[in-house]
């Protein structure tokens, strides 16, 4: 296992040196009889090997890892001509071993073949230190990636675990008060909220969800609220699926619907409204929610998201990455905008514009529209 690992791991290193060893034996036999080619190539291959991995499995990484840059170079440098020296040298043994040299000529030699040497030194030396490079970034960036999952998967795990108590206290309550007065309205809303439930609990364990589950929980969460509000509230949903093979990450719009009944306007002489639209066509979904809002001066100076937002906007980053556009402009207490300008992804698109109007006039409503589209992989 742990040889299968090494190769898998060192595959484009030892490929580099297989191919650079043949090189070298191709341009030397011609000079020589086999079994001087083969130790003249073995030769130069060992002192390369020895040479430029020390530089990048042991000087380079230290480097690095103390941020000392400028001592890298010259360290580069000197390896550079100690390797250039020891092919120099090899070169000019098996030269005089094969001719007879004046002793004046050797020392020109020596320096003619050091200087031929240089290149070959730094493309070597420079190749096994990019190759570390590259081993080291795909270790970081398989490391950062499985970090990104596991933060990912405790993220949705939270947001499975999480039912809002409040909710569960007013759901209950309410069926408690049902079963004196109406048993079957009861028994229908007790459905409901068993079926939220055993979605958060039991189908959002995957990355991936089909649409028409998470549209039929959000359904069914809404179902529960308009039977809570009863004729306080006007709830107006429209849903169109046109395919029902599309795929999408778990509990992702249900926090825009969550905002939508809780900033909901709870005024006695006004009645609140909230609509909601959800079409599907040809892999591309598009979501709008609005509602009225009573604009109270505590709540539009908090300039606070909510953790239901910031959850959400973190999911975005990690399993969308740069596929999607999301801004957030605050220009004083009375006005706020939240937009992202539409842009195509040949997988994704993710975008929302969120616009909060405040009227100066006393008891004026605040509509606050969601928009929110997305293009889903359409095969699994």
């Amino acid at each position: 296992m742990f040889k299968k690992n090494y190769l898998n791991k060192h595959l484009f290193l030892i490929s580099f040196w297989f191919v650079l060893g043949f090189a070298v034996w191709i341009q030397i036999k011609g000079e020589f009889d086999s079994l001087q080619a083969l130790l003249h190539t073995s030769l130069i291959m060992a002192s390369s090997i020895i040479v430029s991995q020390w530089l990048s499995d042991r000087v380079l990484p230290r480097a690095i890892k103390a941020q000392q840059m400028k001592p890298l170079v010259l360290k580069a440098v000197l390896f550079v001509v100690i390797l250039a020296i020891l092919i120099g040298s090899i070169n000019f043994y098996f030269i005089l071993t094969k001719e007879g040299i004046a002793n004046h000529e050797r020392t020109e030699l020596i320096l003619t073949h050091f200087y031929q040497a240089i290149p070959s030194s730094l493309l070597i030396n420079g190749t096994a230190c990019g190759i570390r490079f590259y081993q080291e970034h795909a270790d970081i960036q398989r490391i950062h990636g499985q970090l990104q999952q596991n933060f990912l998967e405790s993220q949705v795990k939270f947001l499975q675990d999480q039912v809002n108590p409040h909710f569960m206290f007013n759901v209950l309550n309410h069926i408690h008060i049902l079963m004196k007065k109406n048993v079957e309205m009861a028994d229908y809303l007790l459905l409901k909220f068993s079926d939220i439930l055993r979605y958060q609990l039991y189908e959002c364990n995957q990355p991936l969800v089909l649409l028409t589950r998470e549209l039929q929980y959000l359904q069914d969460f809404i179902a529960i609220e308009k039977m809570r509000w009863g004729n306080e509230l006007d709830v107006s949903c429209s849903w169109n699926q046109s395919s029902k093979d599309l795929y999408i990450a778990p509990l992702m719009l249900i926090c825009f619907v969550e905002n939508a009944f809780k900033h909901v306007n709870r005024l006695p002489n006004q009645k609140g409204s909230i609509e909601l639209s959800c079409v599907e066509e040809e892999g591309k979904l598009q979501f709008n929610i609005s509602n009225s809002y009573q604009d109270y001066p505590q709540l539009a100076s908090t300039g606070h998201s909510g953790i239901g937002l910031e959850n959400v906007k973190k999911r975005l980053e990690l399993q969308y990455e740069n596929n999607y556009s999301l801004t957030i402009h605050k220009l004083d207490n009375s006005f706020m905008v939240l937009n992202a300008s539409p842009q195509k992804f040949s997988l994704l698109f993710f975008a929302f514009n969120i616009f909060d109007i405040f009227f100066n006039q006393p008891g004026s409503k605040m509509l606050r529209i969601l928009w929110c589209k997305m293009d889903y992989f359409t095969t699994f």
